[in-house]
C-alpha cells in the first residue's frame, strides 16, 4: 500500500516519505503504538517505497509487481520476523532470518527489508545478539522493529533506533477503514469506531460481539435521552443504573467505559448537528433519534457534557468506582 492510501498517522507517514524522497531512510527503525493502528502498514510501505522501480515523490506506485508481492508477503528482499508457532522470537530464529542473511546484497530490490513483528516477542538474549547489527546495519539494509510496547525492550535496542510513535486513529479513520477494507457496513462502523480505541483490531473484535455493541447503545443513547429531559433526579439515576447493568461476563469497569466512550460518540454526532456539519455522523443509524435529542442541547452544553465524560473515562482508568462514576455522570451532563 502507498503512503498516500494510508488512513491517518499523515505526521509520520509525510516524514517518512520525505526522507524516502531524499534517500535518507534511517536503517534502524523503532515503530510503536498501539495495537491496530497501522504499524505494519506503515513499514510495508516503507519497504515499496524504497524499492519500487515506478517510485515518486518518495512514494511508491502500489501497482508494480514488485508492490504487489511486497504487500502479499513474496518479495525475497523483504523478510517479515515473527514467532510463528513459537512462544516467542528466540535468537535461533533471529539468526537464521536475519542475522545471518542481512549482509548479503539484495537479490532483486534496491535494499533489503527486515520487519521484527511484534519486537517485543524478541527474547532479551535475541534482542542482545541483535545490537552490533542495530548499530551498524549493512548499507543495502532497513531495519524494522514494531512494537505496541516498547519499553519493554532492551534499553540498548530503544537507543540504537530512531523510534517513530503512531497514536490511536480518530473515529472517523478507524470507520473510513473499516468500510473500505474491511467490509463492514457503514452504519456499524461507526458504532465500532466510537468505542475501539482508536484501534482497527479492536473494532474488528468487536464486531463479533454485536449483542454487547447494539446494548452499549442503548444505554449511552437512555443516558444522554434521560439528561435532554430535565433535571429530574430519579430519571437520571435510573440511566446510570442502566448504564451499569452488564452480562455476568463481562468486566464492569470494561463495560461502563465502553458505554461513556459511546455517550461521547452520541455527544459529538449531537455536536455536529448543532454545528450544521453536513458530514456523516459516526452513529448515522441513529440520526432520529438524535434529531429529536438536538434542540435539548446546545453547543455549550454538548461541550461541557464532553468534558464531563472524558473526566468520567480517565476517573475509572485510575480505578474509580463504576457506579458511583455512572452516578456522577447522569446528574453532570
Amino acid at each position: 500500500m502507498p503512503f498516500a492510501s494510508i488512513v491517518g498517522h499523515a505526521q509520520v507517514v509525510n516524514l517518512l516519505r520525505r526522507a524516502a524522497a531524499a534517500g535518507r531512510v534511517p536503517q534502524s527503525l523503532l515503530i510503536s503504538g498501539p495495537e491496530g493502528v497501522g504499524k505494519r502498514t506503515v513499514a510495508i510501505a516503507l519497504a515499496q517505497a524504497v524499492n519500487c522501480p515506478k517510485r515518486r515523490d518518495g512514494d511508491s506506485c502500489g501497482v508494480c509487481a514488485t508492490c504487489v508481492r511486497i504487500e502479499k508477503g513474496q518479495h525475497s528482499d523483504v523478510v517479515v520476523v515473527n514467532k510463528g508457532d513459537e512462544a516467542s522470537i528466540k535468537i535461533a530464529t533471529l539468526r537464521d532470518r536475519l542475522l545471518h542473511v542481512i549482509g548479503y546484497r539484495p537479490f532483486e530490490a534496491e535494499r533489503r527489508v527486515y520487519i521484527i513483528d511484534p519486537a517485543d516477542d524478541v527474547t532479551p538474549e535475541a534482542q542482545a545478539a541483535l545490537l552490533k547489527t542495530l548499530e551498524e546495519p549493512p548499507p543495502a539494509a532497513i531495519l524494522m522493529l514494531l512494537s505496541a510496547y516498547p519499553d519493554t525492550l532492551l534499553a540498548t535496542v530503544q537507543s540504537r533506533c530512531r523510534r517513530l510513535r503512531l497514536g490511536p486513529l480518530s473515529e472517523r479513520d478507524v470507520a473510513r477503514v473499516l468500510v473500505e477494507r474491511c467490509n463492514v457496513e457503514r452504519s456499524r462502523a461507526g458504532a465500532l469506531a466510537a468505542v475501539s480505541g482508536g484501534s482497527v483490531s479492536h473494532a474488528l473484535e468487536l464486531a463479533d460481539g454485536d449483542s454487547d455493541l447494539a446494548d452499549d447503545r442503548e444505554a449511552a443513547l437512555g443516558l444522554i435521552a434521560a439528561t435532554a429531559r430535565g433535571s429530574n433526579v430519579l430519571v437520571r439515576l435510573k440511566a446510570a443504573a442502566a448504564l451499569t447493568q452488564l452480562p455476568k461476563n463481562r468486566r464492569a469497569r470494561e463495560g461502563v467505559g465502553a458505554r461513556l466512550a459511546m455517550a461521547a460518540s452520541i455527544v459529538r454526532d449531537l455536536g455536529a448537528l448543532a454545528a450544521g456539519d453536513t458530514g456523516p455522523l459516526a452513529n448515522a443509524d441513529l440520526t432520529d433519534d438524535l434529531r429529536r435529542l438536538a434542540p435539548s442541547f446546545d453547543l455549550a452544553r454538548l461541550s461541557a457534557a464532553f468534558s464531563a465524560l472524558t473526566r468520567a473515562q480517565a476517573d475509572l482508568e485510575r480505578s474509580a468506582s463504576p457506579k458511583v462514576v455512572a452516578d456522577w455522570v447522569a446528574m453532570t451532563i
